[in-house]
């Protein structure tokens, strides 16, 4: 395409310098053909420099000119001119006629750019259509390749997205991954206009996700403006996914509860009628040994079952998105002895060490939340501490708040889990086929923490253990 408008103009040179010689066989005859020659010869350097360009109305105004000289000026047939005023008058044809075309070749040229620039809004209206109907769920990269080569007639066009890690490319493109890769890591645009490629950064505000290749006949204000558009709409694709990710979670989640808080009520009532029955079979008495040893078993085990469920019940009612916190002033001792006497089933409390102030300290809290939260994270120090080494509690009163700390040995949350650990449901694969759990305590921990206006956060080292702080306001509660 471009080689035959590089010929186009010399084709037109060579047909206008033919006209003018034909025109002067036709017209050198008459009386009045010099005055007949002129116009003609004006109208026709006029057609080329507007059909070929002004380079190529130049030679057909100097064989014009030429062509008077030689057939209608005195001495005729011959390029000598004899007389000034013949000197003048061509001299006047040859600007006129070399103005004229120079004239008509801007308007020309102006013309042609506002049709181009028609044609460059419509492609950019349907590029911009044509994206929001873009299957984000296939890849995506490859419908952006096609459609701007499509909309843009260019040979080629390839996409390098860095957030994904991926390239597509259309039409000739496949070789222009390298170039994408070099521009990004330079952070910064490219043109080659003798080969027709430009490669530009996409940019989402202050942020590059990724680069584009073009290779065709395309403005510079066009490149920059598709590339523009291109990081808008990669990033809507990317919020939508991480969108609809999300709904899917949590409508997974909200499932996932339903499902565990209705066996919780469901148990209940037969777990409430076994541990009765295997109270009331030691109570029969003429038991064998063995038989009282399998009573108590069940009873041991069923208590565990009612309090797993308990608990399953209680993060149903944290759950709740209108959690109202009833203030008591209350002893925080007394809240903490009352979670370890909840341990006491499962695990040896002798291992837990406490360290209250002198004085005692009272404070207005939700007693039954704060008592929750504290067998959740003394649970989870008994239960990934190791075997028979202590947890320590300790309690500091500052001006404006309480910061209590449990700290066990032998277990370790990597810094990239330690808010993951707080979300529910969550198991760390280094735990999750070790000491059994359910993936909910620390997540009703934090929640009935942060139903204080509090904050819970984590420290770990590989050689110290972990320690799990917790800060409550002294004053001020979420309603």
């Amino acid at each position: 395409m471009k080689r035959a408008f590089r010929i186009r103009p010399f084709l037109w040179g060579c047909g206008g310098c033919v006209g003018i010689l034909a025109l002067g066989a036709l017209t050198f005859r008459y009386e009045r053909g010099a005055a007949a020659s002129v116009p003609l010869y004006i109208f026709l350097t006029l057609i080329v420099a507007w059909r070929g360009g002004f380079r190529a109305s130049i030679p057909v105004a100097i064989c014009a000119t030429l062509g008077l000289d030689f057939l209608f000026t005195e001495p005729r047939f011959n390029l000598r001119v004899a007389s000034p005023q013949d000197v003048f008058s061509l001299a006047s044809f040859a600007g006129v006629s070399l103005l004229v075309s120079h004239l008509s070749n801007r308007i020309r040229n102006h013309s042609e750019r506002l049709k181009e620039a028609e044609q460059q809004q419509r492609a950019l209206y349907e590029i911009s259509r044509s994206t929001l109907l873009i299957d984000w769920n296939s890849s995506g990269g490859e419908q952006f390749c096609a459609l701007i080569q499509e909309k843009l007639r260019l040979y080629g066009v390839g996409i390098w997205d860095d957030r994904e890690r991926s390239f597509s490319y259309s039409g000739d493109a496949s070789d222009s991954f390298d170039s994408l890769q070099a521009s990004f890591r330079a952070m910064k645009d490219f043109n080659l206009p003798s080969k027709d490629q430009r490669i530009r950064l996409l940019r989402f505000g202050v942020r590059t996700v990724g680069t584009i290749y073009f290779h065709g006949e395309l403005e510079l204000l066009m490149a920059d403006t598709v590339a523009t558009l291109l990081a808008t709409h990669l990033e809507r694709i990317r919020a939508l996914k991480a969108e609809v990710t999300a709904a899917s979670q949590m409508v997974s989640e909200q499932l996932r509860t339903a499902v565990l808080d209705g066996l919780a009520h469901a148990v209940k009532t037969p777990l409430t009628t076994i541990l009765v029955s295997s109270s009331g079979l030691k109570e029969l008495g003429n038991l064998s040994p063995l038989q009282i040893e399998l009573a108590e078993v069940i009873e041991n085990q069923a208590s565990y079952l009612a309090t797993l469920t308990d608990k399953l019940l209680r993060t149903s009612k944290l759950e709740s998105r209108e959690l109202f916190v009833q203030k008591h002033k209350t002893s925080l001792r007394d809240i903490f002895e009352s979670a370890v006497e909840e341990l006491r089933i499962e695990f040896d409390i002798s291992r837990i060490v406490p360290c209250f102030p002198e004085s005692r300290i009272e404070c207005d809290m939700d007693q039954d939340l704060v008592r929750m939260a504290l067998v959740q994270l003394l649970e989870n120090a008994l239960k990934y501490s190791l075997g028979g080494s202590k947890v320590l509690m300790s309690v500091r009163v500052f001006l404006e708040e309480i910061e209590i700390a449990i700290h066990n040995e032998g277990s370790y949350i990597p810094a990239e889990e330690r808010e993951l650990v707080f979300e529910r449901y969550f198991r760390s694969p280094s735990v999750e086929h070790g000491a059994p759990g359910t993936g909910i305590g620390l997540s009703v921990a934090r929640r009935a923490v942060e139903a204080h206006n509090g904050r819970i956060w984590i420290e770990s080292d590989p050689e110290k253990g972990t320690t799990f702080h917790v800060s409550i306001p002294l004053e001020g509660v979420r309603r």
